[in-house]
């Protein structure tokens, strides 16, 4: 970038900042939203005993989810929007709209490093049981939320800058629109260069640069969305993000079949054990004895007073 014209690096810089309002006016209104007062983290026996036992809840690398298209499934209004866009503009930016849906297809793994865990708002969803706790065998834990979001997103009464917590949103018209204001704002700075005395890679340079400035906004604001198939979920998700151009601190990986899930640990226990407030027992499990297991573990790993109580739905799992 040391050879860009200042004009053009003004411009850079004049859309960042653009693009940064754009998703602010969306993430704004979203952080001064009270969370619910209960979140509830679903998960099997194993999941129960591990927990509890070590106090750790463990943050998966977004690409490493059970589906780990919805944060491509966000970011694809955004490719949709610059390819319909650059089908009626000169010839360079469909060439800077063809480079931007590679990154699409390749480069988004390399962007930054994504670590969510995943709650919800209902602690009884059917397609939640069935899901994530085991065809309704497991359990799911209920968190007091403001509890555990003040020990996850603070240090000694400082914010920890790589963590946040937030509702999902299920409305892509809603995504689609932050990206069209992205995409607008940014749609003629792919020709500035032109009519300019400058060579072929101050203007590569300019382009990369920019290609950059618009991806990294656009991904941001998908963090926050997934597919309306999933609204039932109600998922209020914890995330940390580090830069992708440097290994993420403290990473560990677990065995799933054929591959090794990275993740990161967060002590809740140790920072406050008392957030806990429930445990409650899937519907398809034998109710007496997983009572009993839970309260065991309770009683084991020095929980406190975790209500447990059954699911109320009438379902057997196969």
């Amino acid at each position: 970038m040391e050879n860009v014209p200042q004009e053009l690096k003004h411009a850079l810089e004049k859309f960042c900042d653009a693009a940064d309002d754009i998703v602010k006016s969306f993430t704004k209104p979203i952080a001064s939203q009270e969370p619910p007062k209960i979140i509830w983290h679903y998960t099997n026996d194993v999941g129960l005993r591990g927990i509890l036992e070590t106090g750790q809840l463990w943050l998966s690398d977004i690409f490493n989810l059970n589906d780990p298209s919805e944060l491509r499934h966000g970011f694809s209004h955004a490719v949709k929007i610059l390819n319909s866009k650059a089908e009626k503009g000169p010839p360079e930016s469909r060439l800077f709209a063809k480079r931007f849906s590679d990154f699409y297809e390749g480069g988004m793994q390399g962007s930054a490093h994504y670590f969510v865990c995943s709650f919800s708002a209902d602690g009884d969803d059917l397609g939640q049981w069935r899901a994530y706790a085991d065809n309704g065998r497991g359990y799911a834990l209920g968190f007091d939320a403001k509890a555990l979001e003040h020990a996850f997103t603070q240090q000694n009464g400082i914010p920890i800058p790589s963590n946040s917590t937030f509702p999902i949103t299920y409305k892509d018209e809603e995504l689609a629109d932050l990206h069209r204001q992205m995409i607008d704002k940014m749609f003629d700075l792919i020709s500035l260069w032109r009519d300019k005395a400058i060579d072929a890679a101050v203007v590569m340079a300019y382009i990369q640069e920019l290609h950059a400035r618009l991806a990294v906004p656009a991904l941001e604001a998908s963090l926050f969305f997934k597919h309306e198939a999933y609204e039932n979920e109600s998922e209020y998700r914890f995330m940390q993000i580090f830069r992708g151009d440097t290994p993420a601190p403290e990473v560990k990986r677990r065995y799933r079949s054929y591959e090794l899930v990275k993740y990161k640990e967060f002590d809740w226990k140790r920072l406050d054990a008392g957030a806990l407030k429930h445990i409650a027992v899937g519907p398809a499990a034998d109710c007496t004895k997983a009572t009993q297991f839970a309260a065991d573990c309770v009683a084991a790993f020095d929980i406190g007073n975790a209500e447990i109580t059954c699911s109320k739905i009438p379902y057997r799992a196969l």
